[in-house]
């Protein structure tokens, strides 16, 4: 007869310093754990529970707000992982239990332009669950940053200098969390079962210009209404030619629907948009076109072949 031993009934037979030692924040050594032999084994696997429980807690706690995604080139992989913002920080700081010390007075940068400027502040942190310290940490915000657009005076100097702190916090945070590069399967996984979608993320480099990635037409592209993917219902995006390839429009979320290929010759689309447009005035209410003509298939290396000039994403 076959009996089941419990998880319960293996910690009654382990000694409490062996139990004391699955705790992530008690240092443990190689030649510590070698000493405990068979007991070792399930320490680390213990330890490895608990520290990726809390890091799809972590996750789940956070929005699709929080993160901004970033996109290797195709010819690299085209592998995307967020990056967590430091209003997300926030949001995981209690949970892993960090503590901030030894702030420094934030520290003015200025050039020959006086309006102008830098803050940087230091600081170091600690992690009460793993134990881990990092020392002088920096962390700096810049007055011509996007979200100082419109501040002038005290106002901008503030905005500033707090805007420096949080980015301080965060950097602290995401150094002892592993928040700088999560991979895009562990944000969907700790979001399952919930209303948080990764399409809600925010795009960084990677994922076109930043015209774009907030919905404007790129500079390239020509001065007609691009079509609509009858897959997705995304934009368009048009793609100049390029050696033996002509000019085309493609879904930019291609990868969600690869066996459904979109595919639209620019030339004629182009030529038959010019063509409605000066036959029929336009309408104010007139529903967008939608592409269902399919020419052809293309591959990811034909479509994105080569480095593409791409901006950093920008945190707010």
């Amino acid at each position: 007869m076959t009996t089941t031993t419990t998880a319960a009934e293996v910690l009654d037979d382990l000694p409490q310093d062996a139990i004391a030692l699955r705790r992530p924040d008690i240092p443990v050594t190689l030649s510590e754990l070698a000493a405990l032999k068979g007991e070792a084994v399930e320490i680390i696997e213990a330890r490895v529970q608990v520290l990726e429980t809390l890091r799809k807690a972590s996750i789940r706690a956070t929005s699709p707000e929080d993160w901004l995604l970033f996109k290797a080139p195709e010819e690299q992989g085209g592998q995307v992982v967020g990056y967590l913002q430091d209003c997300g920080a926030d949001r995981v700081r209690d949970l892993y239990g960090i503590e901030i010390f030894d702030v420094s007075k934030p520290e003015k940068i200025v050039g020959n332009d006086p309006g102008v400027f830098h803050y940087l502040i230091r600081a170091s942190g600690r992690c009460k669950l793993t134990r881990q310290v990092v020392e002088e940490m920096e962390g700096g915000r810049s007055s011509t940053d996007d979200f100082c657009k419109g501040k002038t005076g005290a106002e901008l100097e503030l905005l500033v200098r707090k805007a420096a702190r949080a980015n301080l916090d965060g950097n602290i945070t995401r150094e002892l969390a592993g928040m700088k590069s999560v991979p895009l399967n562990d944000l969907t996984d700790a979001w399952t079962g919930t209303k948080k979608l990764v399409d809600h993320c925010r795009r960084g480099r990677g994922f076109g210009t930043r015209d774009e990635r907030v919905g404007g037409r790129s500079e390239k592209a020509p001065d007609v209404d691009p079509p609509i993917c009858p897959h997705c219902k995304t934009t368009g995006v048009y793609r100049p030619a390029k050696g033996n390839r002509a000019a085309f429009y493609g879904c930019p979320n291609y990868t969600k629907h690869e066996s459904q290929k979109f595919y639209v010759d620019a030339a004629r689309w182009i030529a038959d948009q010019r063509a409605k447009r000066a036959d029929t005035p336009p309408k104010a209410d007139a529903p967008p076109t939608v592409a269902t003509k399919v020419e052809r298939t293309l591959d990811a290396d034909e479509i994105f072949g080569g480095r593409r000039e791409r901006e950093p994403g920008q945190e707010g």
